[in-house]
């Protein structure tokens, strides 16, 4: 009785609204506000529709359309279902252009001209905003991480245009991995279930709900972990603490064991109370499992290390890299516990450019913020920087050609595996180069070895932040697990030391930076935060997992195509966040840029 009672109070606030929506209308177009037609709410099947106009639109090449495109989105679904590109003078508009006249939609955002991209996501962010991702409360226990901490820093992320992260675990006790990683699983499985039934009232024509619920409705999307550690060489370890540091004697098994991680199960949470405003913080924790984690940082030339590579990439490696091309590498197989792939990176590490090589040839396709905690370039002896010369492709390229030859005839209707497979008309295969994650922070890395790094393999680059729990807060002592980071500036460094703890630096700063240092333009630097790090988590195409007995299609994130996920920013051409969206909700709204926009 009291949630009809709360609908017809909504009806009656909705009606209220239409009454002046000529005003608002009228407003809109010059003011980048929002329109709300009294007409064509909502589509015959139901659906809402929002449509962003006036815009210049990135594409997967990095390059930006003609202003005038425009998006629509879904809010029923929260994914695109039209791109409409404006036509070169000798080009017509592409077979995703859909008519403007196709949807009936429910509000209008005027970009007025600037650009609008997927929002960015960080795979490596280790707090933000008073937030420690890796603070289980052994040490600082009026510190600990709940789920309201988790979906706080979330919402907050918005603001520096961040719509997927990968919450980070620096090495630590056995005891805070099987803390940490079901805390998080129950913060993302309560993200996901808020936004379903935000979903389901878009298709009922609902389009508010109780103040109760909207506590954690938008924000960043919480992806899988990374768990950058324990497995590092000592001698590399920066600001990880010593005392957890190991090598993964017994491969895969050692990790399964270190991280309390059990058989890959289903990514569920039980809850079937849909009435509680709170998540539940006193339940018997569950077991961490495979599902809850996307990237392990690791140093390969440690023991064990390259059979646990095998092992936890194995199904990747077996996955297709596109939808028309099967997998490479099917010569030594190991087995593998996993029915959800992990990335594996190489990181804190005194690898050679040879262990390098196997590492990648094992399965490792990303390297940990390039040139931090690992060995520098050396004309004799690259070291794993030297992984991003064209030269590594001739090389693993070589070692795939006697496997190719081991295998039997391919089926007349399949591509030959010696002769180039066809390739999807948009999504180009991975790189036999590894993917680099970069902190360009101003302090970590040098402007020159960006600028190298980019110019070498401009499309391996990610953008990461590296963020401690001090981003956002300002000067002063912090914590970084069960460590004191000093906190001066721009510059996080272990109290009473020189050494690097991480940045304080947000996406929106380390991608106005990358432009800087790598010189180069826009859309470059803006695919270097949204469509690489998707490519890295092969989340830049859709993705079928399977939770319980249902398989899911997750929609793919960091591009701006037809049936990807409505996560966008719009920046201006200083790459300045004017507004962030999640699944086409109002995340985050810049007033005091857009108020320059209308001067």
């Amino acid at each position: 009785e009291e949630e009809e009672e709360e609908e017809e109070e909504e009806e009656e606030e909705e009606e209220e609204e239409d009454a002046d929506v000529d005003a608002k209308a009228a407003r809109s177009r010059k003011h980048f506000k929002w329109t709300h037609p009294r007409h064509d709410v909502v589509d015959d099947d139901g659906r809402r529709f929002l449509r962003f106009v006036n815009a210049r639109i990135l594409s997967r090449d990095g390059s930006l359309s003609s202003p005038g495109g425009s998006l629509t989105v879904d809010l029923s679904t929260g994914t695109i279902v039209s791109v409409v590109l404006p036509p070169d003078d000798d080009e017509e508009e592409g077979d995703d252009a859909v008519g403007r006249e196709t949807f009936r939609v429910r509000s209008v955002v005027d970009c007025q001209n600037q650009i609008l991209s997927p929002g960015y996501i960080d795979i490596q962010l280790n707090g933000c905003y008073g937030v420690d991702f890796s603070n289980a409360g052994d040490v600082h226990v009026d510190k600990a991480l709940t789920v309201k901490d988790v979906m706080d820093a979330s919402a907050r992320l918005a603001r520096t245009g961040v719509t997927s992260f990968c919450p980070t675990v620096v090495s630590s006790s056995k005891e805070t991995y099987r803390t940490i990683i079901p805390l998080i699983r129950r913060a993302r499985m309560w993200q996901r279930e808020n936004r379903m039934r935000w979903q389901q009232r878009q298709r009922q024509g609902k389009q508010r709900q109780r103040q109760s619920q909207r506590q954690y409705e938008v924000g960043a999307n919480i992806l899988g972990m990374h768990l950058e550690g324990p497995f590092f060489a000592p001698s590399k370890r920066g600001a990880h603490d010593e005392r957890h540091i190991r090598s993964p004697v017994h491969g895969i098994e050692t990790v399964k064991e270190v991280y309390g991680l059990s058989s890959d199960g289903s990514e569920e949470f039980d809850d079937d109370d849909d009435d509680h405003d709170v998540p539940r913080e006193v339940i018997e924790p569950p077991k961490p499992e495979w599902q809850d984690v996307e990237i392990i940082t690791l140093a390969p030339e440690l023991e064990g290390a390259f059979s646990a590579i095998a092992s936890l990439t194995q199904k990747r490696r077996q996955q297709p890299q596109d939808d028309d091309e099967e997998g490479e590498g099917e010569g030594e197989t190991h087995p593998s516990p996993l029915n959800h792939p992990i990335v594996v990176s190489m990181g804190h590490t005194s690898a050679t450019y040879q262990d390098g090589l196997t590492a990648l040839s094992h399965g490792a396709t990303l390297l940990t913020h390039l040139y931090n905690a690992m060995n520098p370039f050396h004309h004799r002896d690259p070291g794993l920087v030297g992984l991003l010369s064209p030269h590594v492709e001739l090389l693993l390229k070589k070692e795939q050609q006697p496997l190719q030859k081991q295998q039997p005839r391919p089926h007349p209707t399949q591509p030959h595996p010696t002769r180039p497979r066809p390739q999807h008309h948009r999504h180009e295969s991975k790189p036999l180069r590894p993917f680099y994650s970069l902190i360009a922070d101003g302090i970590h890395v040098h402007p020159t070895a960006v600028s190298l790094a980019h110019r070498a393999h401009p499309a391996g680059c990610v953008l990461v932040t590296d963020a401690m729990s001090a981003m956002g807060l300002g000067d002063g002592i912090h914590s970084l697990g069960n460590m004191s980071v000093n906190i001066e500036g721009a510059r996080a460094t272990l109290a009473n030391t020189d050494v690097l703890a991480g940045s304080v630096a947000t996406m929106e700063r380390c991608v106005k930076n990358f432009k800087e240092f790598a010189g180069c333009d826009a859309g470059e630097a803006l695919l270097c935060g949204t469509l690489h790090p998707a490519r890295v988590l092969g989340r830049d195409v859709a993705r079928t997992r399977r939770r319980k007995e249902v398989v899911v299609v997750e929609p793919p994130v960091g591009v701006l195509e037809v049936g990807a996920a409505a996560d966008l920013i719009l920046v201006n051409d200083e790459l300045d966040v004017l507004g962030t969206w999640v699944g086409g909700r109002l995340a985050y709204k810049n007033d005091e840029m857009i108020a320059k926009l209308r001067a």
